[in-house]
């Protein structure tokens, strides 16, 4: 019973995985739906027509994205752009449905390492506190992106 709490223990600190799915138009992560209903019948719009950005500077949130990666002991290799596509509701709740486009440096489109790409994500699982977006002082859903900018496996700048 110790050796099973223990491996509990020890699992708890791991980021979770996420559901991975490739396809011709894109890839996405976590493509389960768990929509609020009040969010239903909410209005759309993009995340800088409500100022949607992120509430904490980039500089930090890059600082904090590295540390993260650090704290997986792992090394990563690659340079360019990791973004995250999602939709934030009405509530203010980050929906689990995300496109993840990655481009190179030089901006043609790739596919970084799936153990960067899933750290990566479950770092920015952690991230909690979207902002409710509002038009004409009614709530909406908004699209936003969140992106890394990767250096030879390390995040050197975040775009939320």
């Amino acid at each position: 019973m110790h050796y099973l709490f223990t491996l509990l223990l020890l699992l708890s600190g791991l980021p979770a995985l996420a559901q991975r799915i490739v396809l011709p138009d894109g890839e996405y992560m976590d493509t389960t739906s768990a929509r609020s209903p009040a969010c239903a019948r909410a209005g759309w719009a993009r995340y800088y027509s409500v100022q949607g950005k992120y509430p904490r500077s980039s500089y930090m949130l890059a600082r904090e994205a590295q540390a993260f990666l650090q704290g997986q002991k792992q090394g990563y290799a690659g340079s360019g752009y990791v973004t995250f596509r999602f939709v934030v509701d009405c509530a203010g709740q980050r929906q689990p449905r995300v496109q993840v486009l990655q481009t190179t440096a030089q901006y043609q489109p790739t596919h970084f390492d799936k153990a960067l790409v899933e750290a990566l994500y479950a770092y920015f699982q952690t991230l909690t506190e979207w902002r409710v977006g509002a038009l004409q002082n009614a709530p909406v859903n908004y699209l936003a992106y969140f992106t890394f900018k990767l250096k030879d496996g390390n995040v050197v700048a975040v775009v939320p």
